[in-house]
């Protein structure tokens, strides 16, 4: 049967090249390691995939992830098909891809033969290499701390992750480990039951963009474990895939506050109240924007001077964020205000 084995080849100091050489093969199975070498921090899904014997004319399709699992910039120059017979291999190969730290494409190479007989191909991905500045630099930590999280090492999972946390990282990486983290360090006191599993598989299921089996186990949780320590975090983060992946902000808004309602003590009650300005934002419903953050921003106040209009937050880091995110969202939506009063009057 066929088999695909993935081998990188230095093309120069700055550039690789990555082959992907296809295999006749009647073993099933490998004893392949199957993490890829990395150069640099770019990595492939598979590094030996097999086929399988098939028909002449037939058509078997094959995904695989590139990811930047790295602090490096990777502009792909060009993805190719070569070798002895390219022919029998067929894929819609994007372009002009940049893979910037925790970013993954994937590639769909379908196994066509046209003859009978051993069938030989490449897949060679060209790149180059921006070496990573300033917030790039801690994305390796995301990664260690995903490691640690497959092999079912949660407290260093958790320790790695809020060390990622607090450091200066930027990319879309900094919005999943701030989900996962809350749900490791729980597991680390109320242990990993069905309840754990079915949140786990969602927050992994969006990731991997599967947006709508994420809600789907979500909603599963919510039914099967209604007493769970995970409802209140199942809850956020559905109104949160409303929001931000299907951009459903009324459903999203109405959410929120059933958590809020429901969950008053939950630690996610900021957050949701940050989120609901932010949905009114969106839905044009600045007066309502302006209410909720002023609340959020009450609920985080130490001091307040009326005479002056003065206001400290509370002496403690959250009130602190809160109190801050809360007055940068005031004063954007003052500075909308004004633009628009201006425009009105020209």
């Amino acid at each position: 049967m066929p088999t695909l084995k993935i081998k990188y080849f230095p093309k120069s100091t700055i550039a690789a090249v990555l082959t992907a050489a296809l295999l006749s093969s009647c073993t099933g199975g490998s004893d392949d390691d199957p993490k890829l070498p990395e150069i640099e921090g770019l990595q492939v899904s598979l590094t030996d995939f097999r086929y399988g014997v098939q028909d002449v004319g037939s058509f078997t399709p094959q995904l695989f992830q590139v990811s930047n699992r790295g602090v490096d910039t990777y502009p792909i120059n060009s993805i190719s098909i070569a070798g002895d017979n390219p022919q029998d291999f067929v894929s819609q190969i994007p372009e002009g891809i940049t893979l910037e730290p925790g970013d993954e494409i994937e590639i769909n190479v379908a196994f066509s033969p046209q003859g009978a007989g051993q069938r030989t191909a490449s897949l060679n991905i060209d790149y180059d290499t921006i070496v990573g500045v300033g917030s790039n630099r801690v994305e390796s930590l995301y990664y260690t701390a995903r490691d640690y999280e497959e092999a079912g090492d949660y407290v260093a999972a958790s320790s790695t992750y809020r060390e990622y946390l607090n450091s200066d990282a930027t990319t879309e990486n900094k919005a999943r480990a701030m989900i996962k983290l809350p749900l490791l360090e729980e597991a680390d006191v109320y242990g990993t039951g069905s309840d754990f599993g079915l949140y786990k598989t969602a927050i992994d299921k969006r990731d991997e963009g599967e947006i709508q089996a994420s809600l789907q186990l979500l909603e599963a949780l919510l039914r099967q474990h209604n007493d769970s320590y995970l409802v209140d975090d199942a809850k956020y983060l559905r109104a949160y895939i409303q929001m931000v992946d299907y951009g459903d902000y009324q459903t999203a808004y109405d959410n929120f506050q059933v958590l809020i309602d429901q969950h008053p003590d939950s630690s996610y009650v900021d957050t949701a109240l940050y989120s609901q300005g932010l949905a009114q934002h969106e839905l044009g419903n600045i007066e309502k924007a302006e209410e909720i953050f002023i609340s959020l921003k009450d609920r985080h106040t130490g001091i307040k001077l009326g005479l002056f209009e003065l206001q400290w937050p509370k002496d403690n880091y959250v009130s602190r964020l809160w109190f801050d995110k809360s007055q940068e969202q005031l004063d954007e939506l003052q500075a909308e205000n004004v633009a628009a009063e201006t425009d009105s009057d020209s």
